[in-house]
């Protein structure tokens, strides 16, 4: 039996192909440009997040206070807070360190010092210190 070629889906009646390839390539070049970009953005994001964070929060903790003794501003806080943030393009993991005195005079938004340090949570490594103290201080 000779071959013969599968029969071809009618095409609608406003002539637009039922083929969503064939639809894609009749796209203008403007429109194929940002769909391309698009993807490519959404791949090199979806990659970004897939990395780990290799450095506990006990780690990046301990380096944090390590980092705020050695500085000249440094003092001993009384609350610690640390998360993981994503910074960068493509998006690299950090953790960001809080560590404060508060006022005791003062509301709860209130503090005498206040640090925050950025650790990159793949090697630990202090990427960022940012001290600060009140008026009063």
């Amino acid at each position: 039996m000779p071959w013969t070629p599968a029969p071809r889906d009618p095409e609608p009646a406003d002539g637009r192909p039922t083929n969503p390839l064939v639809r894609l390539l009749r796209l203008p070049g403007r429109t194929k440009l940002l769909i391309a970009v698009g993807v490519l953005l959404a791949v090199i994001l979806a990659t970004g997040s897939c990395q780990g964070v290799d450095i506990t929060e006990a780690e990046a903790t301990a380096a944090a206070r390590t980092a705020l003794a050695v500085h000249p501003d440094g003092f001993e806080p009384a609350r610690v807070e640390a998360r993981v943030l994503r910074q960068g393009f493509p998006p690299s993991p950090v953790w960001v360190v809080v560590l404060t005195v508060p006022d005791p005079e003062g509301s709860s938004e209130d503090f005498l010092h206040h640090a925050g340090i950025w650790v990159d949570a793949k090697t630990g490594q202090i990427r960022q210190v940012d001290i600060s103290q009140s008026d009063d201080g």
